[in-house]
């Protein structure tokens, strides 16, 4: 027999009588312990022996009985108590349509409607409980402090479900972002699909699902891309230091002015960045639409249009080149001389001189 059973059996055994009877005797009634008691005076339940399995057995025993006489005494009422409670979620479902329809005539964010709908129809299905409960002669008061106890020790446990929930309410009152969005929160970068109390669902650019925690992204900086009506790309284009570089910064600029998703206003920007190994810089510096179609359709058509426009112009965007200045004049050795074991003395002193061999002619 485990440590709960027989704490169990302990209490029971300690319950006093409903009479409220002394173990020694009553001085109300001149009764003792030992007989029923003219005065009304109920008889304390006779002591357990635990080390006896027989008497535990029937004490137990007769706890159920009496816990079942108990119920079957209050089946009218607990039968009552059901069908309270089922015309009460009837009542619940209705008034929740009800209150869906008062949101939406309101013209209210669907996410904000969907909350209160559901905090709504939680709160009215706990006060059907509660009078369902009454009806079955439960003493609502205990059974609330109870359930405020029960609910404090589930509160640690799911404290981060109830972060969640609280940092869902802030973001559906708040409203960094709306469904339809493109943002960035961390890592992560996609189209907000939904947000419910727990998460907040993304779909990134290849089409994944995301979901990622609303205390995550309350606690995080949040960039939402295209909260406004434009956005600035910036790309990087190089010609050759031997080019005009005035002209090619006005070729760049014409061109990148004509392409299709590429706004007016702002007006595109050339500036030069950079005096780089191989090449000059420039930045081009352009505005389109927020979201990341556009971004990227637009970045395409800029830099094919820019290499066009460059080239039409006579001008070059290198590739990386190295150039070698010798300071001072350097003998060569005909390679014939090499292989047939010759040497230019004048050339060994002179390469012994400036510290360096002369190199062989390729």
């Amino acid at each position: 027999m485990g440590p709960f059973a027989l704490t169990a059996i302990l209490a029971l055994t300690t319950i006093p009588g409903t009479g409220g009877s002394d173990t020694g005797g009553s001085d109300t009634g001149g009764t003792d312990t030992g007989g029923g008691g003219d005065g009304g005076i109920v008889d304390p339940p006779p002591e357990v022996d635990v080390t006896d399995p027989s008497s535990v057995l029937e004490r137990i025993s007769d706890a159920m009985s009496d816990l079942g006489a108990g119920f079957v005494e209050r089946l009218p009422l607990v039968a009552v108590a059901l069908v309270v409670f089922a015309v009460g979620l009837l009542l619940v479902h209705w008034a929740s349509r009800g209150v869906e329809r008062v949101t939406r005539t309101q013209r209210l964010d669907e996410s904000v409607t969907r909350l209160v709908r559901q905090v709504s129809r939680i709160v009215l299905i706990v006060l059907v409980l509660l009078l369902a409960l009454s009806v079955a002669g439960v003493q609502v008061g205990s059974a609330l402090a109870a359930l405020g106890i029960a609910g404090l020790a589930v509160a640690f446990a799911v404290q981060s479900i109830l972060e969640n929930f609280i940092a869902g309410i802030l973001i559906l009152v708040r409203k960094p972002f709306t469904p339809g969005d493109q943002i960035r929160v961390n890592e992560f970068e996609g189209t907000v699909e939904d947000v419910n109390l727990r998460v907040t669902k993304l779909r990134d650019y290849d089409g994944e699902s995301i979901l990622v925690p609303n205390n995550q992204v309350l606690a995080s900086p949040i960039i939402n891309l295209t909260a406004r009506p434009a956005r600035r790309t910036r790309v990087s284009i190089g010609v050759d230091y031997r080019d005009d570089h005035d002209a090619a910064r006005e070729v760049i600029r014409a061109a990148v002015t004509e392409v299709e998703g590429v706004l007016p206003t702002p007006a595109p920007q050339v500036l030069l960045v950079e005096l780089g190994d191989s090449s000059v810089n420039f930045e081009v510096r352009y505005w389109t639409a927020p979201d990341i179609a556009s971004v990227v359709a637009a970045q395409d058509r800029v830099l094919s249009a820019a290499k066009r426009a460059i080239t039409a112009a006579g001008m070059t965007i290198p590739w990386p080149i190295r150039t070698l200045v010798l300071d001072d004049a350097v003998r060569v050795r005909a390679e014939g001389a090499l292989r047939g074991g010759g040497a230019d003395p004048a050339g060994a002193d002179a390469g012994d001189a400036d510290g360096r061999a002369g190199p062989a002619d390729g």
